[in-house]
């Protein structure tokens, strides 16, 4: 039994085993690649490029995420991060402004303050919102 592609638009579209002559079995203008003898054999949705009378496949690269996506996964990623530095300070402010705080409190509290106004100004990188250098949450 042989294993055959079909090919269209330059991707594999079925794979077809059979005992069967495919010439006989198909319009003449169907691309029908004898797929057999490939050790990793292509897969339907691949690639499909012949150069010389030789057929290589490849899987098909992914999708290039678009800025509007980039841009809501980084901020879902920031409010991610900024919820679980408002549950580590959850309380303090209060007590920081009465100056209820022990100096180790504070000195926390004031770490996670910069950490909070840097996840808030990841916009303003330059490189965002492809490249961003996301700040460190302060140990503790």
């Amino acid at each position: 039994m042989k294993t055959y592609a079909n090919i269209a638009d330059g991707v594999v579209q079925y794979l077809l085993p059979t005992d069967g002559d495919i010439a006989e079995m198909f319009h003449p203008d169907m691309i029908w690649i004898d797929v057999t003898d490939i050790v990793q054999g292509p897969v339907v949705g691949w690639t499909a490029v012949e150069a010389n009378g030789a057929w290589s496949f490849a899987a098909p690269l992914p999708p290039v995420p678009t800025d509007a996506e980039l841009k809501a996964a980084a901020l879902s990623q920031r409010d991610s991060l900024l919820s679980q530095a408002n549950e580590a300070t959850a309380g303090m402010a209060d007590a920081f402004l009465a100056d209820l705080l022990s100096d180790a409190d504070k000195a926390m509290f004031k770490a996670y303050a910069v950490y909070k106004l840097a996840l808030n100004k990841i916009d303003q990188q330059p490189g965002y919102p492809t490249a961003i250098d996301w700040p460190i949450a302060p140990a503790g």
